[in-house]
């Protein structure tokens, strides 16, 4: 049972539901004894194209207005509670061109959470929830582990979901050398600098597929990235990624659980953040 949660949006995100304050209350309602606001930071406008900007729904983002004015404000409000240590994060991309960008983001919060949902490469922009060559996913990683390198960040959301739609040298999808190396890179990473990795619960609730293995499994958590994380120092967290309220309570949390047994790992229930 989660004791707390630090992947956690609200509708400001454009696609999510719920305001702060019912997120705070689910979560003392379950139990909870910290509960981490995590809502996605506003992205400019220059980081790429109109084009890949609205392709990727930015347009619906928390504005840099809405962050101060209202998500701020309402978290704060929420830290007064008195039955659960509440905190104010940020779930941002990491464009290494732009790192000044999210050295003045971090100084404004508590923490922040690492979700590389989308990058750039020899000029276009690429998503992994689009299909994924061994190249891409090499340059996804790079910029990960760079990210994490700068000590922005004390999570790493959905770190295995560069292997969502990968697809190997032969075109499949399968967990071949490449996904083996660049997994391993951004655990040793993870370890070198001391950034949590996080079971993703909402990859859980979207369900299993049938890989090209002929094996029914997530796509993220991946068994195979988890399985090379097994019997490592580094630290693991579950995130329920809650888009809405009653996600923290969801059974993708109880799943996410059942999938962390099968491995060796070391869970940790409560968050240590980096001042």
């Amino acid at each position: 049972m989660l004791k707390a949660n630090y992947h956690t949006h609200t509708y400001l995100c454009g696609h999510a539901v719920g305001k702060v304050s019912d997120y705070v209350d689910e979560a003392i309602r379950l139990g909870f004894r910290e509960l981490g606001m995590s809502d996605h930071a506003h992205t400019p406008e220059y980081f790429m194209t109109p084009e890949e900007y609205y392709h990727n729904y930015l347009q619906e983002i928390m504005s840099d207005s809405d962050f101060d004015n209202i998500y701020v404000p309402e978290v704060l409000e929420a830290k007064k509670s008195p039955n659960i240590k509440v905190f104010l994060g940020l779930e941002t991309e990491y464009f290494p061109e732009f790192k000044d960008y999210f050295y003045a983001l971090r100084k404004k919060v508590d923490y922040l959470i690492l979700g590389e949902h989308f990058f750039n490469y020899k000029g276009a922009n690429y998503s992994p929830y689009d299909p994924f060559t061994p190249r891409l996913a090499e340059v996804y990683t790079d910029i990960v582990i760079e990210g994490m390198s700068t000590g922005l960040y004390t999570i790493l959301a959905h770190p295995d979901l560069f292997l969502m739609n990968y697809n190997g040298e032969n075109g499949h999808r399968v967990f071949d050398k490449t996904a083996e190396i660049c997994s391993r890179r951004i655990i040793e990473a993870a370890i070198k600098y001391d950034v949590y990795l996080e079971i993703n619960a909402n990859g859980i609730a979207k369900g299993e597929k049938l890989t090209d293995s002929g094996k029914m499994q997530y796509l993220y958590p991946r068994e195979e990235f988890w399985a090379l994380v097994s019997g490592t120092k580094a630290k693991v967290v579950i995130g329920a990624d809650a888009h809405k309220p009653e996600a923290l309570g969801y059974f993708s949390i109880d799943k996410a659980e059942e999938f962390a047994s099968k491995f060796d790992l070391n869970i940790v229930d409560f968050v240590e953040f980096k001042k």
